[in-house]
């Protein structure tokens, strides 16, 4: 382990004791065994894609708003023009 030994370890663990006291050494051992689990849990957990690369690979989302009836294109809900061939959307899509 890192090229330590007994001895060298009593030697860092006298230091901390002297440096923390006796009745924080629990408390700094806990936090660092959390900090660590969570440190593992995250690089376990795949990352979620942005929802900007999914649109740049053609994904797009059914939540998009309206479509054109002329291109078939999905422009947002709030938008009142086309942005493929730039003809007015319907109130009604």
């Amino acid at each position: 382990m890192f090229g330590l030994g007994m001895p060298e370890l009593l030697v860092i663990l006298v230091i901390a004791l002297l440096v923390f006291g006796a009745g924080r050494l629990p408390e700094i051992g806990s936090s660092l065994g959390k900090a660590i689990k969570g440190f593992k849990q995250s690089s376990e957990k795949p990352e979620p894609e942005p929802p900007e690369a999914k649109e740049a690979k053609g994904e797009v989302k059914s939540s998009a708003g309206k479509t054109c009836p002329a291109c078939g294109q999905a422009a947002q809900a709030d938008a009142q023009f086309c942005p493929g061939c730039g003809k007015k959307l319907s109130e009604s899509a």
